[in-house]
């Protein structure tokens, strides 16, 4: 016969092999409505080894190859879109078209090298940013907030500071010497007796307690509360002053605890 070519049943007779192309057409059918389409070729090109000239077979061949260059075509201009956004810096769609030219069957070494870079710029960039928020909390941690203030403030509080203290001693001597003879034990009544002591030796000067307690109080009211707190330290526990050191100890923590909320949020600022 002039029409018949080798195959596996070769010997079959003219019906069986009428009936092997109609099952070999079915077959590639199912393949290309799947999305197979070159394992649909594949199979309807068995049919043209049975029959050269079977019609049917060749328009399903010719149509699945069109899917397959219009799928191929489609492919090429996702990854070109892809490489278009991967220049301009937008990893997000870069990465979606390239995913999608795979899934289309595109050349797979150009896609997936340049999902490989991607992959790496994003995982250095997650490390450089882990890294660059640490080294700002640990910047912010160390840095006392007293050292953020700027060097003339500061200065000036200080001097403000001792300005008050010197005032308050000097407060406190004018009183000592105001009023009259009977309230100073130094001095007798009669103006020809002579004291048998200076009376510059019996001056109450003020304590050590007191003026670190004056110094502390104008030092928490200029704002340098960590300064006011050492002053408060040098007054020990036995001391009648410390009742009054301790209370204005505890304001001081008070006005601290309340200002981390705004340390915290400073922190953050500027580690972004």
């Amino acid at each position: 016969m002039a029409d018949s070519v080798p195959t596996d049943h070769a010997t079959a007779d003219r019906p069986d092999r009428t009936a092997r192309i109609e099952e070999l057409l079915l077959a590639g059918l199912d393949y290309y409505f799947a999305g197979e389409h070159e394992r649909a070729i594949s199979v309807w090109t068995r049919v043209l080894f049975l029959d050269r000239g079977h019609a049917r077979a060749r328009a399903y061949i010719e149509r699945a190859r069109g899917a397959v260059a219009e799928r191929q075509r489609e492919s090429e201009e996702l990854i070109q879109r892809g490489m278009t956004a991967f220049d301009e810096g937008d990893a997000t769609s870069a990465r979606a078209l390239l995913s999608s030219a795979i899934a289309r069957g595109g050349p797979h070494d150009v896609a997936l090298v340049l999902l490989d870079r991607l992959n790496r710029l994003e995982a250095a960039s997650a490390t450089a940013d882990t890294a660059a928020r640490a080294g700002a909390v640990a910047h912010a941690g160390r840095e006392p907030a007293a050292a953020r203030r700027p060097a003339a403030p500061r200065s000036f509080g200080i001097l403000v500071a001792a300005i008050v203290a010197l005032g308050l001693v000097a407060l406190y001597v004018a009183i000592s010497f105001s009023g009259h003879g009977a309230g100073r034990p130094w001095q007798v009544s009669d103006p020809s007796t002579t004291v048998a002591r200076p009376v510059q030796a019996s001056l109450p000067l003020p304590r050590s307690a007191d003026l670190a307690l004056w110094r502390a109080t104008a030092l928490k009211n200029a704002g340098h509360l960590k300064e006011a707190l050492v002053e408060i330290d040098r007054i020990g526990t036995g001391d009648p002053a410390y009742v009054d050191a301790d209370r204005l100890r505890g304001e001081i923590q008070a006005l601290l605890l309340g200002g981390l909320p705004a340390l915290v949020s400073s922190a953050r600022n500027e580690s972004r």
